[in-house]
């Protein structure tokens, strides 16, 4: 189920509203979380009941890998360390299987059979949405538990964690600490107004990026790589930045609306995305771009490894290693695996210049820079990132690499062109066409182009310099005015459902 869906919005939604406030508020802990638990069930089973039943044999299993974990620890010698260790390992490795065998199995058995021209069957399996992110989930938990840092919980708490719907499909990937606290409060508080004025405003923010937004880009991003073989120069050029604006503007919406979904809840969900075209270098990208992968995989794989304990030729391997495994993890292709390498040398070579200035011995006199090179070099920074990052994601989107090459290709060797007809049309929405007919600016030289111009210079203005939906959430107070502004836009966003895709990140 979308949340970007009449089904969502005038079903799913008010139904699991009232039945979990209406069980929370006479004080119905249990019958509210598994009110909140089978609506959540509901959401992902939607798509499809076989992907349920996959769902539900993961929560059951690591469950139970929990339980052993427990038992195992309670067990005051050397057996009982010996016993939690072989169950973590035990759960991660199954969970690991699992993944491997939904999302890189067939992969896996091409690059066998290109190597080795061998003729193993594909099997065609469909990934089941969201697998990527609730087996991080539960191999956090399993892990966790191994730690000694969940000493109980419950079977109810464990699903809702897992399966609670605003989170699950596409993240956050969040912790038990974060969220079992707060379940553990449910019937046993007040409804918070303001938060949930302040959900209902930042959902409406995120469904205006994804729906107005980011939609729109992508008719253009998927003309665009319909068509490579005609792109010009241009073409190609705005073909990059069209996709980039549409990933932002994608997955930040995904974000809000998740965020905003469990403030309706009373549910706080940590921040996922905070900016991240606004980073004055790589580091500073990945610390605002899905902000909890990067923190699952520091704190399960860059840490366990020796993180920068063991010399800066180690720290190196091991950041390396975790920008490689992130490339895998959003997808089975040679083409993530290229993405991820761009970006981890990058970041490599960024730390090792921070290193650098870190550790000479720069007199008093000369820290004292000139403000205005101090925001020159800033805004240079923020300009290459974004660039940078712009260029490397035409591996993450293209389907082979042979595309990507030829998008490359295009873009230095195709010349210069204004832009073709079709990649600016889907930028033309009646509602503004409309406004451009009785003002006759339909009738002036390239009039297709003023809108796709128009909203791309409002959008980057909106990239670069507007606070984020996050940061205007917090700050929210509900009005007269922006009651009737949101209720415009809400109102706008429902009638433009019919041409919604789904979000970007349910393909990882």
């Amino acid at each position: 189920m979308l949340f970007n869906s009449y089904i969502f919005l005038f079903l799913f939604l008010p139904l699991c509203l009232g039945g979990y406030y209406l069980l929370a508020h006479f004080g119905k802990a249990k019958p509210a979380k598994l009110c909140l638990t089978g609506f959540s069930l509901w959401f992902y089973g939607y798509f499809n009941p076989s992907y349920l039943l996959i769902m539900l044999f993961s929560i059951l299993f690591n469950y139970c890998i929990f339980r052993l974990i427990i038992s195992a620890r309670k067990k005051n010698h050397m057996s009982g360390i010996a016993g939690s260790r072989f169950w973590m390992t035990i759960g991660v490795l199954s969970n690991l299987g699992i993944l491997f065998y939904f999302k890189y199995y067939d992969f896996f058995i091409e690059n066998v059979n290109a190597v080795f021209d061998t003729s193993f069957m594909l099997k065609g399996i469909l990934l089941p949405l969201g697998i990527s992110f609730f087996t991080f989930q539960q191999i956090g938990f399993v892990v966790d538990s191994y730690r000694g840092e969940i000493e109980s919980c419950s079977f109810l708490d464990y699903s809702l964690f897992v399966s609670f719907f605003p989170q699950l499909i596409a993240g956050p990937i969040v912790n038990h600490n974060e969220m079992m606290p707060q379940f553990e409060q449910i019937g046993h508080r007040q409804m918070d107004w303001n938060q949930f004025t302040s959900g209902v405003y930042l959902f409406t923010l995120g469904m205006v990026k994804k729906v107005l937004v980011a939609d729109t880009f992508g008719k253009a991003v998927n003309w665009g790589y319909s068509n490579v073989s005609g792109l010009t120069g241009v073409d190609s050029a705005l073909l990059i930045l069209f996709y980039v604006l549409q990933l932002y503007f994608d997955f930040s919406g995904y974000c809000n609306m998740a965020r905003g979904l469990g403030w309706l809840f009373g549910i706080e969900i940590p921040v996922n995305f905070n900016s991240p075209y606004k980073a004055v270098d790589i580091v500073d990208f990945w610390k605002r771009w899905h902000i909890t992968l990067s923190r699952f995989f520091t704190k399960y794989v860059y840490i366990p490894l020796g993180g920068n304990r063991k010399g800066r030729g180690r720290m190196y391997g091991n950041l390396f290693m975790i920008y490689l495994l992130s490339g895998i993890w959003h997808g089975a292709g040679w083409t993530y695996v290229l993405w991820s390498v761009t970006q981890g040398v990058l970041y490599i070579l960024t730390r090792m210049w921070q290193l650098y200035k870190k550790e000479r011995k720069v007199p008093a006199a000369e820290k004292e820079k000139n403000p205005f090179l101090q925001k020159l070099v800033r805004v240079g920074g923020i300009l290459f990132t974004f660039v940078y990052f712009s260029l490397t994601c035409v591996f993450f989107r293209s389907e082979t690499v042979a595309q990507a090459l030829e998008i490359f290709r295009r873009l230095f060797t195709g010349g210069i062109a204004v832009p073709a007809e079709d990649m600016t049309q889907g930028f033309n929405l009646d509602e503004f066409w409309y406004v451009m007919k009785l003002l006759h600016l339909d009738r002036l030289p390239y009039s297709q182009m003023y809108l796709c111009g128009g909203i791309t210079l409002i959008t980057l203005i909106v990239v670069f310099a507007a606070p984020n939906a996050d940061e205007l959430a917090e700050r929210f107070k509900p009005k007269v005015w922006n009651a009737l502004v949101m209720a415009g836009l809400f109102l706008w966003c429902v009638l433009s459902l019919s041409g919604v895709s789904s979000f970007l990140y349910f393909n990882f």
